[in-house]
């Protein structure tokens, strides 16, 4: 079984980066468990820790300015297929673009994408060249390494996982 999750966008960002996804939450509620959140998800998928500090005050460099959207993204898709019992998981990005989108839109989300995909296929045993998913390709498959941290739940590293991109074109 193959569990499939799409990500649409037209020409808006993957949301916020990690520095601004945190700045946000916190924002919201000084009782936001975003920042445990967010130490999970950079320490399973990526091997390194969110913040230079136990007290998760000062984000990390390293993930600072990576796009929040996709942590959560590739997360849910890996946690959905392991929910269905699936064999492999697949995260397509499903792009649009139409008279509305803008183009020079469209190619800094396609470099936060490729940047983000880069680090995480490095650290992850993917492919080591520069990454450069064009619509209509996939990459894949990631095994992501297994790094059980205490107390918390694991991400399913088991599960092979593919990366695509594809997009409409709705041009008049």
């Amino acid at each position: 079984m193959v569990t499939i999750c799409i990500e649409a966008k037209a020409d808006e960002p993957f949301g916020g980066t990690v520095a601004e996804e945190l700045r946000k939450a916190r924002q919201r509620s000084s009782e936001t468990r975003f920042p445990e959140r967010l130490d999970w998800l950079t320490r399973s998928l990526l091997g390194v820790p969110a913040f230079k500090d136990d007290e998760r005050l000062l984000v990390s460099d390293v993930v600072s300015g990576l796009p929040y959207q996709l942590f959560s993204a590739i997360a849910g898709t890996l946690l959905e297929a392991q929910l269905q019992g699936a064999t492999t998981a697949v995260f397509v990005v499903h792009e649009f673009r139409t008279n509305l989108t803008e183009d020079a839109k469209l190619a800094a989300n396609a470099g936060a994408l490729n940047s983000f995909l880069h680090f995480f296929c490095s650290v992850n045993g993917g492919p080591d060249e520069d990454l450069h998913l064009r619509p209509g390709e996939i990459i894949g498959p990631i095994s992501i390494t297994e790094r059980p941290l205490a107390g918390v739940a694991v991400m399913p590293f088991q599960i092979p996982l593919f990366i695509g991109k594809v997009r409409t074109d709705r041009l008049i």
